[in-house]
């Protein structure tokens, strides 16, 4: 068996070389990950994102050729990520990565819940998923559509759209993020803070869904030029969130088309949808809009013991 080098990753000396790393896998699987220099300097900023205890790199004769990294949480699951360079596969280095984060996992989280992200049509990743008992809990995905003309959106009788700025109370849009994204995978659960979702797409693209009674309904977020890929730029659209009871009602075509059209209001652009955790039925809304499937994540969970 190859003997790998693994010891934890530090950003200051391994940043160019783990985004060559990860630049090169990409090229092969194809899996839409995200590998640029800018993109991995951004990821010291995340919650739980200690290089020092929650990261690791494997080098084989000097250079990068694996990666993992665990994001331990105390009250919702943790997420994992675990990836070796195609040229070093089925020589073990996976299952020591794996093995490495999700001990760390087990000491420092309270929630027994694990969570992955894998391509659904990288075989080998769900394969090695498989292999390690991991489950599939549900989808994530991205969507793009063309630029077309909108029609506009009709708000039903009894709702009204407001968007967050004529509001200003960050617990209003505390409690939209949890109750409106409640149990969808991929999802943050029991936010207290709604300041990076807010720094993300910006106030003023954040639109809430109430009923003639003032009770929230749901939230839809957008950031006009909001993402840049190798397709270019593009709106970027955050999938409607509604609460349980509204979920299956189809309201989900009204609030996506209104932000939408307040999108087309700041420029002629495609516009990439975001989701996580949404259902088929959610999906065929999606489609109806226009929006054409680009990528899709499977999100795997594994109950540690």
């Amino acid at each position: 068996m190859t003997n790998f080098t693994i010891r934890h990753y530090n950003p200051d000396s391994d940043l160019s070389s783990l985004s060559l790393m990860l630049t090169e896998i990409e090229s092969i699987d194809r899996d839409g990950e995200e590998t640029s220099e800018e993109f991995l300097r951004s990821m010291t900023e995340w919650p739980n994102f200690n290089p020092a205890e929650n990261v690791w790199v494997s080098e084989l004769d000097g250079k990068l050729v694996g990666y993992g990294q665990v994001l331990p949480r105390t009250e919702t699951p943790s997420t994992i990520y675990v990836v070796v360079h195609p040229n070093q596969r089925r020589q073990g280095l996976g299952n020591q990565l794996l093995a490495l984060v999700l001990s760390r996992a087990d000491a420092k989280s309270h929630s027994r819940k694990i969570l992955v992200y894998a391509n659904g049509h990288n075989a080998a990743s769900l394969a090695f998923l498989h292999h390690h008992g991991f489950k599939v809990a549900g989808t994530s995905g991205v969507m793009s559509a063309p630029v077309t003309d909108l029609p506009q959106a009709e708000i039903p009788a009894g709702f009204s759209l407001r968007r967050y700025p004529e509001l200003g109370d960050p617990q209003i849009l505390v409690q939209a993020l949890n109750e409106c994204y409640k149990d969808q995978v991929g999802h943050h659960q029991n936010v207290t803070s709604a300041d990076r979702y807010a720094d993300y797409y910006g106030e003023e693209g954040i639109h809430l869904l109430f009923d003639d009674h003032e009770k929230l309904l749901g939230i839809c977020a957008a950031k006009p030029a909001g993402k840049t890929d190798q397709r270019g730029v593009s709106d970027l659209l955050d999938a409607p969130g509604l609460i349980k009871e509204f979920r299956h009602n189809g309201h989900q075509r009204f609030l996506a088309l209104a932000v939408m059209n307040w999108l087309r209001g700041h420029g002629t652009r495609t516009i990439t949808l975001e989701y996580w955790g949404d259902d088929e039925k959610a999906i065929e809304i999606y489609r109806g809009l226009g929006f054409e499937l680009t990528n899709e994540q499977l999100t795997y969970h594994k109950e540690l013991a």
